[in-house]
C-alpha cells in the first residue's frame, strides 16, 4: 500500500477532458494512491460535475469533497488536507499529467530521508503534453530550497508530496491569495521541516495563461505581503527583502508582451 491521498482541486473553469487525463495518470501510477480527494468550492457548469461524478463512479479510491464555505484555493486545499486520511498528501491539479513513477520516486525518498516534503522538476506545455516548452527547475538540496525560500519560491506546488500530519502540524495552507504555496513552504521551513526536490522532471502542466495571471498590481501587491511575511518569519533578511522586491515586482507590473519574455529568461 502506497499511503498516499491526492489533493486535487477542481474549479468551475476545468476542462473536462484535462481532468480526466489528469486523473487517469494518477490511478495509473507505479505506487497508485489509496485515495483521490477531489474538492471544490465553486458552483460547477454541468459538465465539470459530470466529470467528477464519472470519475467517483469509476474508480473506487476517488471522492467529491465540496466546501462551498472555503474562500479561494487556500481555503478549500486546507479543507481538503483534512479530509485525506492517508499519512502521505500528493498535490495534483487538474490539467496535469503526472509520470507513471512519480509517485513511487517520491515515496521512497520520503521514507529513505528525513525529508517531510518532496518535490520535483516541472515541465511546462501550452497545449499537447507531449510537447515540452520549457523546464521549470528547482533546487534539489534542502539547504539550497531554504537559500532560496528567502525570495524565490523553491518548490513545484503541484509536484509536491508531504507528511500530512507535519504540514498540518506547520499550520497547513491559508487564505493567502496568489502566494498559497509559498507562504505554505515558508511556515513549514520556519517549523523545522525538511525539503527536498528530485532532479527529473515527473509532472507536466499546462501554462497557457500564466503570464496574464502573473501580471498586474494585485500580483504585485502579493509580493508585498509574501516579501513581509518572509521576514516575520524570520526566513529573510531584509538584504533578501530588498532583492525579492527589486527582482520580482517590476515584471509584475510591465506590459503583457514584455512580461512574458522576462518571464521565459528571467523570472523562473
Amino acid at each position: 500500500m502506497s499511503g498516499i491521498s491526492v489533493l486535487l482541486p477542481v474549479a468551475a473553469t476545468s476542462d473536462p477532458n484535462d481532468l480526466h487525463r489528469a486523473h487517469r495518470s494518477i490511478v495509473e501510477q507505479t505506487a497508485p494512491p489509496e485515495e483521490v480527494i477531489l474538492v471544490t468550492n465553486q458552483l460547477l457548469p454541468e459538465d465539470i460535475e459530470m466529470s467528477i461524478s464519472n470519475l467517483v463512479d469509476m474508480h473506487s479510491v476517488s471522492q467529491h469533497e465540496h466546501f462551498p464555505n472555503a474562500h479561494d484555493l487556500g481555503g478549500v486545499l486546507q479543507a481538503g488536507l483534512k479530509k485525506c486520511t492517508e499519512p502521505f498528501v500528493a498535490r495534483m491539479d487538474a490539467d496535469d499529467v503526472a509520470e507513471p513513477e512519480r509517485f513511487s520516486q517520491q515515496l521512497a525518498v520520503l521514507k529513505e530521508t528525513e525529508a517531510d516534503i518532496v518535490g520535483t522538476q516541472l515541465a511546462e506545455f501550452s497545449d499537447n503534453p507531449e510537447y515540452k516548452e520549457r523546464t521549470r527547475e528547482v533546487p534539489t538540496s534542502h539547504d539550497e530550497i531554504a537559500e532560496w525560500m528567502s525570495w524565490r519560491c523553491p518548490m513545484n506546488h503541484p509536484t509536491t508530496i508531504f507528511d500530512r500530519d507535519a504540514v498540518i502540524d506547520a499550520g497547513g495552507y491559508r487564505d493567502f491569495p496568489m502566494m498559497e504555496d509559498w507562504d505554505l513552504w515558508a511556515r513549514c521551513l520556519s517549523a523545522g521541516l525538511r525539503f527536498r526536490n528530485l532532479d527529473q522532471a515527473l509532472v507536466r502542466a499546462e501554462v497557457k495563461d500564466l503570464v496574464d495571471r502573473r501580471g498586474g498590481l494585485d500580483y504585485a501587491k502579493a509580493e508585498i505581503r509574501m516579501a513581509r511575511e518572509l521576514q516575520d518569519l524570520g526566513v529573510a533578511s531584509m538584504q533578501d527583502t530588498l532583492q525579492h522586491l527589486c527582482f520580482r515586482i517590476p515584471p509584475r507590473l510591465l506590459p503583457q508582451q514584455v512580461r512574458q519574455r522576462v518571464y521565459q529568461t528571467l523570472a523562473r
